[in-house]
């Protein structure tokens, strides 16, 4: 489920919108194949030139992302690399809030990955400045 605006993938230059529409159409005709959903994930990080989305990037991208993001860890929430992909992503695209947001949703989805449960903390200590509020 996302929690953002849905994507257009007509406003989209045309060699993205073609490659996104590819890797989503693979998606939906197969959604339990794991390789398919690499490759929409791969396409959406790839937008806006490859180089990363960032807060000046258009919402659309954005927005297409965010849905790839949000329909994969439904669909596969144990995968614990994503999730810090995903928060690693938002932070760079909405900041702190967002990123926690990813966090909290990804250590609810599995909440006995040590990793996830590390990425977090060190997230916390990077980005708070109270220490009472990291320790809780």
């Amino acid at each position: 489920m996302s929690y953002y605006q849905n994507p257009d993938p007509q406003a989209m230059n045309v060699d993205e919108s073609t490659e996104y529409e590819a890797a989503n159409k693979g998606v939906m005709e197969d959604p339990d194949d794991f390789e398919n959903w690499e490759k929409l994930i791969r396409v959406c990080e790839g937008l806006e030139g490859g180089g990363g989305l960032n807060r000046n990037s258009s919402p659309n991208a954005i927005a297409m992302t965010r849905s790839a993001f949000d329909r994969f860890l439904a669909k596969f929430p144990l995968l614990f690399g994503y999730w810090k992909k995903y928060a690693d992503l938002e932070f760079s695209i909405a900041g702190t809030e967002a990123s926690e947001m990813v966090y909290e949703r990804g250590v609810a989805s599995i909440t006995n990955s040590v990793d996830l449960w590390t990425a977090y903390c060190n997230f916390k200590v990077d980005t708070s400045h109270d220490i009472d509020v990291t320790r809780e």
